[in-house]
């Protein structure tokens, strides 16, 4: 189990929570390393789901693929907060990594879960875990605090370019930034010349 050095931030239940020092830089390094491994081996080692698209790069089901991904999945301070948003009986969806290139990364305000009809319990909970510096410039995923407890704002999901609320999740490597699914959020356009790299890991209440 690796174990957490930094605060969990919870800004007044607007939604989400910083994990500080979730990963050491150097696991972060490791971990990168092992993504240029697999995004460069052989079409025939590659999964459905790792080809890049859309000026990102994809990998998936890294619990299966990256050791330290697996003991991640395992960190108490991360599962702590998954189960103070969705319970404590919950299945892992996904454990990807996503980097995008220059340019690229911009998306429209959106929600990991179906828009609710009424404010209620979660039911997804996701965790985005930078590999580089999270700045302004890079496309850091910003989101609108308070959103998961407001319907008529996840209904208007996938049509948001901006939100006069919005925030950039931004902080160093191995931060980790996780959020209920019904609050809006979204990559933002990298700006830079490098590459913005992060681990997305996502839950599901197995009650649903």
């Amino acid at each position: 189990m690796l174990p957490h050095h930094g605060p969990v931030a919870n800004p007044a239940d607007s939604g989400w929570h910083q994990l500080n020092d979730l990963l050491s830089t150097a696991k972060c390094g490791a971990i990168l390393a092992a993504c240029h491994q697999l995004r460069t081996a052989p079409e025939t080692e590659r999964r459905t789901g790792d080809n890049p698209y859309a000026g990102t790069h994809h990998l998936v089901l890294l619990n299966e693929r990256i050791p330290a991904v697996s003991a991640l999945l395992r960190n108490r301070a991360l599962l702590d907060v998954v189960t103070s948003r969705i319970g404590p009986s919950f299945e892992l969806l996904e454990a990807s990594y996503r980097s995008p290139q220059p340019g690229y990364g911009g998306q429209k305000l959106h929600t990991d879960a179906v828009p609710k009809l009424h404010d209620g319990p979660e039911t997804i909970a996701t965790a985005i875990v930078a590999l580089v510096p999270f700045g302004p410039d890079n496309g850091a995923t910003r989101v609108v605090p308070g959103s998961h407890r407001r319907p008529d704002l996840q209904r208007l999901a996938g049509n948001l370019d901006h939100h006069r609320d919005e925030v950039h999740l931004t902080g160093p490597a191995g931060t980790g930034f996780v959020f209920s699914g019904h609050l809006l959020h979204s990559g933002t356009t990298n700006r830079t010349i490098a590459e913005r790299s992060a681990l997305q890991l996502m839950w599901q209440c197995a009650n649903t």
